[in-house]
């Protein structure tokens, strides 16, 4: 809670700036493993999320290598962010040592976007706090309640407090094919990499859409694939006037090279558990996005290999449902 506190006080420091700055864009993410029935492992995830155009971008503010050369748009995004991950026991309250741990983990997190017609490049810092301060546990009780569910039962043995960081780069690009018979397709693939102490790790994929009146931007992801959603090409102020509604499939795949992920190996000062965890998993995803005038809802489900090596009774990790809610302001 105060760390969300802490990015609306950020966010009305914006106003004092409002002749470089145009609001873009408000999301809200919220990802849950209810769509395949379970409530483990990544069981729940949730953002908010401002993107502001910087007017006077005429120079490149992320002048990385990739870079295309034609004329870039710049792009900064404010985001409050929780995750919460569970074992498959949720009746056991002892520790328990062979499943991945509970854990919460509540951040802030901004992000430079350079958008051409081609690339795109995104810098993001995250930074907040994992354990028993994210308020992952008085998250999930709250919401338990109001679905009459069962509580967890082992929250005590969550993770550490530990104050976390992380940087991400993430490079897209844009190739737009040519119309058939009225039908648009975009494909955008990516490469990514993390550092810090939540998650070391290097990741790539691509995202593919086909229907009508298909955004002039890169796309949907999820919280923790793919980099921040849906950068526009250009501001939405300066772009044609768009067309009042969209439809849209989209389909993506992707694989991680994972050296470190601390919901898996624990807290960096602990060993408290001894799961063997896969340094490489894959993700197929599926979903439609739909759009008319300012609003727009977008779903995707994520399907995920073995994430760690299971143990007794334990289920394998099956994946998420993801959906995005977007108003522009243009």
């Amino acid at each position: 809670m105060k760390l969300f506190i802490a990015f609306l006080l950020f966010i009305s420091l914006l106003d004092a700036a409002e002749d470089s700055w145009n609001l873009e864009r408000f999301s809200f993410n919220l990802e849950n493993d209810a769509d395949f029935e379970t409530d483990i492992g990544y069981t729940h995830g949730g953002r908010l999320s401002l993107l502001f155009f910087r007017e006077d971008s005429s120079d490149s503010w992320l002048n990385i290598p990739f870079s295309a050369p034609s004329k870039s748009n710049n792009f900064i995004s404010f985001s409050y962010v929780n995750q919460m991950f569970t074992p498959y026991d949720l009746d056991a309250a002892n520790l328990i040592t062979d499943d991945r741990p509970y854990a919460g983990y509540a951040y802030l997190e901004v992000g430079l976007h350079q958008a051409t017609k081609s690339s795109l490049n995104t810098l993001s810092l995250q930074v907040g706090m994992v354990g028993p301060s994210s308020g992952m546990e008085e998250l999930q009780i709250f919401f338990h309640d109001i679905l009459d569910a069962r509580h967890s039962a082992g929250w005590e043995h969550q993770l550490k407090n530990e104050f976390a960081f992380n940087l991400n780069y993430t490079h897209k690009w844009y190739l737009e094919a040519s119309d058939f018979y009225g039908i648009e397709s975009v494909l955008v693939p990516y490469a990514s990499s993390e550092l810090g102490n939540i998650s070391i790790k290097a990741s790539g994929g691509a995202l593919y859409r086909v229907g009508f009146n298909i955004p002039k931007d890169y796309g949907m992801s999820s919280l923790d694939e793919a980099g921040y959603s849906s950068i526009p090409i250009e501001s939405k102020s300066i772009l044609a006037p768009l067309k009042l509604w969209h439809a849209h499939f989209k389909f993506s795949v992707g694989t991680n090279l994972i050296l470190r992920d601390i919901f898996l190996d624990g807290n960096s000062f602990e060993d408290s558990h001894s799961i063997e965890k896969k340094n490489y998993n894959a993700y197929l995803g599926a979903g439609l996005s739909l759009r008319y005038r300012k609003f727009s809802i977008d779903y995707q489900h994520y399907y995920y290999t073995k994430e760690y090596e299971a143990r007794g009774k334990y289920k394998e990790y099956l994946g998420y449902g993801s959906l995005i809610f977007n108003y522009e302001f243009y």
